[in-house]
């Protein structure tokens, strides 16, 4: 029954955590309720059959696949910047299926070629640390926004109520000295807030992607991939910046399972370029393991890898029930929120131990300062700033995260070959 119940809380898991992009993705594109349910049920079915080829033949590790936040952003944005750069939306996701394909062919490359375990070098528990300190910082305003349900008409009313219910519930069953229910602390809240929701009446059902019983999530639904300069060169920078995604991932959830053997870098890149080329086939958006899966493994204490892969087939499973999608599809997004807030929030303890690990001299804390000034401080530019530049550098430019991990391993490598010159000169 244990390993039932953690299968289950996974699935819940990584259901509350997926289907928030591709509704908001939907939404920006215009697409009506049955095309974004469609555009669910194909993003549940890459995940699930993603999760399953990474924790089987790829890392090997429970480590949940969601929507990339950089492909959720650069997806976003391109929704705006289409018509101005001569492009419709209904040309903009060919190109964007075209961008994903590519950036899948590095990503193959550099895991066939056995390039994973150089990039990985590059990622010190300096650059870790920064890392997880600045994507707490950044997802902060997003959760509390989500929570609060500030962009929605019941946000002021007993909607908001329910949702810092539900995160008190989550945090408080997370503490609890009783085993089994710490260990269920995530499946729990989400049961909860969307118990009330419905009892409220609140509760939205989503609308159904078929009137069929059983079906198979179409593919190419956008058409064939179509090349466009401006978004192909886009998709590069992204996929470069995907790199650390990947390693920080890696190392954050290794640290939490502590498994035999280290993740295999260049299996774990290779199967991320598969996925990549499945959002292609599939028409959705990119994936990639997520960071914050170590929280909720800290959270639960579930880090056998027989629940992961049952909750993962799960997914995959019902996406082919219409029906099944679309009742998992309507979980109320702000509970969501609220079950996981704890798994986002132990990010930061561990930023701090990586931080700590890399030293606590003057050299490090001047790094540490820098990046974190860098990454907090791009959080906070005008939006009106960001339209002054191409738009290929807007997904780098306007991301603090990947803006204070970029400074941080930059100052590390330079201080370092500096300080490498200088113990050369001194020997001399």
């Amino acid at each position: 029954m244990r390993v039932f119940f953690s299968a289950v809380q996974w699935t819940m898991f990584i259901l509350a955590g997926s289907v928030v992009a591709p509704l908001a993705i939907g939404q920006a594109y215009g697409m009506t309720p049955a095309e974004t349910a469609d555009f669910v049920q194909r993003t549940l079915f890459v995940l699930g059959l993603v999760s399953l080829f990474q924790v089987t033949w790829g890392h090997r590790m429970p480590i949940m696949e969601g929507p990339a936040v950089l492909w959720w952003g650069v997806f976003l944005l391109f929704a705006s910047l289409g018509p101005a750069m001569g492009i419709g939306q209904a040309e903009v996701l060919p190109a964007l299926g075209m961008g994903l394909f590519a950036s899948g062919l590095i990503f193959v490359a550099a895991g066939a070629f056995g390039w994973m375990d150089a990039i990985r070098r590059w990622f010190s528990p300096t650059v870790i640390g920064m890392y997880f300190i600045l994507l707490v910082v950044q997802m902060s305003g997003p959760f509390l926004n989500g929570i609060l349900m500030t962009g929605e008409e019941s946000g002021s009313g007993i909607g908001t109520l329910i949702s810092l219910a539900t995160l008190l519930v989550a945090l408080l069953f997370a503490r609890t000295s009783v085993a089994l229910l710490r260990s269920y602390s995530v499946l729990i809240a989400i049961l909860f807030g969307w118990i009330l929701f419905a009892v409220a009446g609140l509760y939205k059902p989503a609308e159904g992607a078929s009137g069929s019983l059983l079906s198979f999530p179409e593919l190419l639904a956008w058409g064939w991939p179509q090349w466009n300069s401006g978004i192909i060169l886009t998709s590069m920078i992204v996929t470069l910046l995907l790199f650390s995604n990947l390693i920080a991932s890696l190392e954050a959830v290794e640290q939490v399972v502590q498994p035999k053997e280290k993740a295999n870098a260049n299996r774990s890149g290779l199967w991320m370029g598969v996925s990549q080329l499945l959002s292609t086939l599939f028409s959705t958006v990119g994936f990639v393991p997520l960071s914050y899966t170590a929280g909720f493994i800290l959270t639960t204490r579930i880090k056998e890898r027989l629940p992961f892969i049952l909750g993962s087939l799960a997914v995959m499973l019902m996406s082919l029930f219409p029906s099944v999608t679309a009742l998992f599809a309507s979980i109320p997004v702000s509970v969501g929120y609220a079950a996981v807030f704890l798994s986002f929030a132990n990010m930061l303890g561990m930023g701090v131990r990586e931080v700590v690990k890399g030293g606590l001299d003057e050299r490090q804390m001047f790094i540490v300062g820098v990046a974190l000034m860098f990454g907090t401080g791009t959080m906070f530019l005008p939006a009106s700033f960001f339209s002054l530049l191409p738009p290929y550098l807007t997904p780098l430019v306007s991301n603090g995260l990947l803006m204070g991990v970029l400074i941080s391993m930059l100052m590390e490598k330079a201080l370092r070959s500096r300080r490498s010159n200088l113990s050369q000169e001194l020997e001399s």
